[in-house]
Order: C-alpha cells, then sequence, then structure tokens
C-alpha cells in the first residue's frame, strides 16, 4: 500500500473531505419554513370561557325599559338591542310596607303585619299583572293562556329604597287623641285628617307611569310554573330580641328575560303623543323571596314562579 506521506496532494485531499464532513455534522438540522411559523406560535388547546354576565338589576332594567320606551314613542327600531336582551339574567328589589304594618293585611297586595303578643310577623305580595289587563290585550293577549307578574311601584326610583317623604315606622303610632280617651274612657273622634293618615298605609297599586314585569304562558307551556295569582306570603315567629325593621321589606324578584312571540323582550305600548308608553319587562321567574332590606336576611323564598 501506498504512503500517504508521499503523495502530499493526496493527503491534503483526504484531509480536507474530513474536515468538511465533521463540520457538516455539527450544523443543527434545515427546518422548514412552514414548521418554523408553526413552532414560534404555539397553539392554545384550551379555549377560552367568556366570562358571565352579571345580573340586571332594578336600575338596569328600568334603564332598558326606558330606551325601550323611546323607541316605541319615536318609531324607531329598537330589535337589535331586544335581542342582545333574550336570556339575561336579572334580579329585580321593590320596597314595600314602608308606612308600617297594615291592619288589613289580607286586603292588600303589599304588606305586612306584626302580632306584638305572640311575635308573629306575615308577609304577603299579591301579583297584579294578569291577562285581562289591556296592555296585555294590546300586546296580543290572545295568543297567551295566562300572565302573572306585578306592576313595579315608584318606577322612578332606580334602587330599591322607601320614598324620603314616606312616614317609616315599625308599628301604627297611637294618637294622642286614642291615649286620651284611654285615660278618660271617651270614644276617640275620628277626623277626616286621621282618616286619611289611616290609609296612606296601604301600598297603592301603581296607575301611572306604568312599568310590569310578568311571566307569559301559552297552551304549550307547562302548568307547574303557574300561580293562578296565589299570593307569596308567609308567616315567621321572631324572638324578643330580633328587630322588625323600620324600611320595610323587599321584594326580590329574580330570573331571566324572555323574549315574546314577536322577539321583543320589553314590549311598550304608546298612549298618546304627550304621555309615556307603558311597558312590560318578559320573563321567565326562577325565584322570588322576600327580604329584610337591613342585611337582606330572607324570611321567606319560593322557587319557579
Amino acid at each position: 500500500m501506498e504512503n500517504l506521506r508521499t503523495h502530499p496532494l493526496r493527503f491534503a485531499r483526504l484531509h480536507l473531505v474530513a474536515a468538511l464532513t465533521m463540520l457538516c455534522a455539527c450544523q443543527p438540522e434545515a427546518q422548514d419554513p412552514g414548521n418554523l411559523h408553526n413552532a414560534e406560535e404555539p397553539t392554545l388547546n384550551a379555549s377560552v370561557v367568556p366570562r358571565p354576565q352579571p345580573a340586571l338589576d332594578r336600575a338596569a332594567i328600568f334603564a332598558a325599559v326606558a330606551r325601550a320606551a323611546s323607541a316605541e314613542a319615536a318609531g324607531t327600531d329598537h330589535s337589535e338591542a331586544q335581542r342582545e336582551l333574550d336570556g339575561r339574567q336579572f334580579e329585580i328589589r321593590i320596597r314595600f310596607g314602608c308606612k308600617g304594618p297594615s291592619t288589613e293585611l289580607r286586603e292588600e297586595w303589599l304588606g305586612w303585619s306584626f302580632d306584638r303578643e305572640k311575635g308573629t310577623l306575615r308577609v304577603r305580595a299579591m301579583p297584579t299583572l294578569s291577562a285581562e289587563e289591556q296592555l296585555v290585550k294590546a300586546l296580543g293577549g290572545d295568543q297567551f293562556e295566562a300572565v302573572e307578574g306585578f306592576w313595579i311601584p315608584r318606577p322612578w326610583l332606580l334602587e330599591a329604597a322607601c320614598p324620603a317623604t314616606a312616614a317609616v315606622s315599625s308599628a301604627p303610632a297611637e294618637p294622642a287623641a286614642d291615649a286620651a280617651s284611654k285615660e278618660t274612657g271617651a270614644q276617640p273622634a275620628t277626623t277626616p285628617a286621621a282618616a286619611a293618615e289611616s290609609q296612606q298605609i296601604t301600598e297603592p297599586v301603581p296607575k301611572w307611569p306604568r312599568i310590569g314585569i310578568a311571566q307569559f304562558f301559552t297552551e304549550t307551556d307547562p302548568r307547574t310554573g303557574r300561580r293562578s295569582m296565589r299570593p307569596y306570603e308567609a308567616v315567621k315567629t321572631l324572638g324578643p330580641e330580633q328587630p322588625i325593621g323600620s324600611q320595610g321589606f323587599n321584594l326580590v324578584l329574580s330570573g331571566r328575560l324572555k323574549a315574546l312571540p314577536d322577539k321583543r323582550v320589553i314590549a311598550c305600548v304608546a298612549k298618546g303623543a304627550d304621555s309615556p308608553p307603558e311597558c312590560i319587562v318578559s320573563v321567565d321567574f326562577d325565584r322570588v323571596w322576600i327580604e329584610k332590606p337591613a342585611d337582606r336576611e330572607i324570611l321567606a323564598e319560593w322557587g319557579g314562579g
């Protein structure tokens, strides 16, 4: 065999080939441009979960009603905003009993009474909005088998609160004339002012402006969720140290907004050019309860209408 050292040129060539081979082995493997692009932008396998929207409260519902009423009065299209409301959760509070306990609770639609001797508290909320309403009939009432809900008192209040002018008390006040009659044995005289004051305890049914919230039932809807206009009422015995409260109580309605057959969630009817439209918010009631306003302690609750 020939000695490579005797052939300097051939030895140099072989040395160069070996050096190039080692150099190529040290180089990183070339990547496909498409694979390189994918490597720089890793794919997220987990799907992004949208955050749930907060439940609409009293102020938000009234703001939506104001926009729907404005569109109805102006004759403008409000369908897109109505579609966005469909299915939204809501929780609206209605304050009642601000002027004290009632002496004729069975005659009231919203009220409470308290028996001091027995420590018995009674609360009552009677639905006031039914299929017999002229507004419901104007909305195509023939297509609904039943309608159950409430006209909301004092819709100009954006929060559930007693009016500042309400004579708030935790028990019926004893007029001075009555106190004097107990000492003398004489019968107290009933004055027109006293009679008017006693009538003010009753919560008046809203007449104008009217905003309602109700559940609409068709013939195909199940009857299990209907109350047939039965009142929400409960009795609770309080301990001697439990305060009754002097700010009335809250009726709380919660559930989801539900579009009517015409795709509207808030149906309004204009009464005239110079008066606000009357509106009804269509909903599905999931839960109803009565609570104390101060600490929101629940006195009684009902589910599914």
